[in-house]
């Protein structure tokens, strides 16, 4: 069942998330969007609420979904922070999901997360636990990077009982860069992740598998915590969770002004949604 959803290729993995045997129905208000994106059996023109009132009421009795054998399987495997991968080493570079994971330990429970576009944005949206829907703000559907430093400005004054933490790749950061002297005007306590890896980490790993140039989306290396530190941040450099100390003393206190974190992380694979958006 599709209820008002699209079913584009972002959210069916083109298609591979419905099963050959699947029977597939659509509800939406807009008789367009029937069928638009993928073939469907049924094709319900109609509001969602409503009609999903009139299915339960036409469905019988059955046994639920939730089962205890489910309910093991969402214990153990509901995070994937929690599930084993094969580190990537890189001299002087720290593994996006090592880095996630350990500032999803680090930071407080209390938090609101606000993710820019990139090959990296995978990592925060699924390592960065948060305590309810309001605690994620995602600007994916702008397709456009640079978005995330302002939202989360948005986020910590909207918030201000929660950690604001803005996760950002380099190249988002750089477009964004001036509103790091708005937060450190506010005296923000925001926390300010950057995935560096030194490039537009999406057209490198989009294009260069068909041997495209990559010369105008890869930059030369970049101090950002020096930049944090231009505009009054607190600023840390990570190539190893060691570094990540630094972050510890900022959470201690008096946390007066935002702090950056100019993590440079491996880069050499593309991120799983990346791969799996793109096809590759």
């Amino acid at each position: 069942m599709a209820w008002g959803c699209s079913l584009t290729m972002w959210t069916t993995r083109h298609g591979k998330l419905l099963g050959p045997d699947a029977t597939v129905a659509q509800v939406d208000l807009d008789p367009e969007a029937i069928g638009e994106n993928q073939p469907v059996h049924l094709g319900v023109v109609g509001d969602v609420a409503l009609t999903a009132s009139a299915v339960l009421n036409e469905m019988p009795s059955r046994p639920g979904y939730r089962t205890e054998e489910i309910g093991k399987r969402i214990a153990a495997e509901g995070a994937r922070r929690d599930l084993p991968y094969q580190e990537w080493r890189e001299p002087g570079r720290i593994d996006p999901r090592t880095l996630s994971r350990a500032l999803d330990d680090l930071l407080p429970a209390q938090r609101t997360v606000a993710v820019d576009s990139g090959n990296f944005m995978g990592y925060p949206s699924t390592y960065l636990r948060v305590p309810d829907e309001a605690g994620f703000c995602f600007t994916q559907a702008f397709q456009s990077i640079g978005l995330g430093l302002g939202t989360a400005i948005g986020a910590a004054l909207a918030r201000p009982d929660r950690l604001p933490v803005a996760a950002l790749g380099d190249g988002g950061a750089l477009m964004g860069i001036s509103e790091l002297e708005t937060a450190v005007r506010l005296k923000l306590p925001l926390v300010v992740i950057v995935y560096d890896d030194e490039a537009y980490g999406a057209e490198v790993h989009h294009f260069g598998p068909y041997g495209d140039r990559l010369d105008t989306v890869v930059f030369p290396p970049t101090d950002i915590a020096a930049i944090g530190r231009g505009f009054g941040c607190a600023a840390v450099t990570v190539r190893a969770t060691a570094d990540l100390a630094a972050v510890t003393d900022w959470l201690n206190g008096p946390r007066d002004r935002p702090l950056v974190i100019d993590a440079k992380v491996a880069a050499t694979e593309p991120s799983w949604w990346l791969a799996e958006a793109f096809g590759h």
